[in-house]
C-alpha cells in the first residue's frame, strides 16, 4: 500500500504535462486587461471609470424604458 502511494507521488512529481499556475495567471491577467480596455471603449469619458460608468448608465436607462 505504501509502495503504491510512493509510486503515485513520484509519478505526479515527474509529470510535466499541462500548464503551470503561472501560465494560467498570465492568461487571466491578459484577459482582464482586454476586458477592461473593451469596457472602457463602451462609454464616453476620458478615464476608464467614466467609460464604465457611462456604460452602466446606458444599460440602466435602457432597462428603465422597458
Amino acid at each position: 500500500m505504501l509502495n503504491k502511494i510512493t509510486h503515485q507521488l513520484a509519478r505526479l512529481k515527474n509529470d510535466n504535462s499541462g500548464a503551470s499556475a503561472i501560465e494560467y495567471a498570465i492568461m487571466a491577467a491578459l484577459l482582464v486587461v482586454v476586458i477592461v480596455f473593451g469596457v472602457s471603449l463602451l462609454g464616453s469619458g476620458s478615464s476608464t471609470t467614466a467609460g464604465l460608468g457611462a456604460a452602466f448608465s446606458d444599460i440602466s436607462d435602457t432597462l428603465e424604458g422597458i
